[in-house]
């Protein structure tokens, strides 16, 4: 969020952009029946929003995300056990 507020300026349109991105994004996932590289490879173009995905991909974004379902999934369970 602060990154977006550094771009815009304005806490308003940031929050709004930051939000209509998610819920469009969650909506596409859940109504496609396409994995969702295919929904980001179809939304995304050479030389454009493809960068941002780039700077994504070199931070280790996938992995990150990847880390936190696992490390979610496994404390879930523990406390189910308990």
């Amino acid at each position: 969020m602060e990154e977006l507020l550094q771009v815009y300026r304005e806490l308003e349109l940031a929050l709004g952009l930051a939000s209509q991105t998610v819920l469009g994004a969650a909506s596409m996932a859940t109504s496609s029946r396409k994995h969702p590289g295919q929904l980001k490879d179809d939304v995304t173009s050479p030389g454009g929003t493809i960068t941002g995905i780039h700077e994504l991909e070199k931070g280790g974004f996938r992995g990150i995300l990847m880390n936190a379902v696992v490390a979610a999934a496994r404390r879930s369970r523990e406390l189910s056990q308990n």
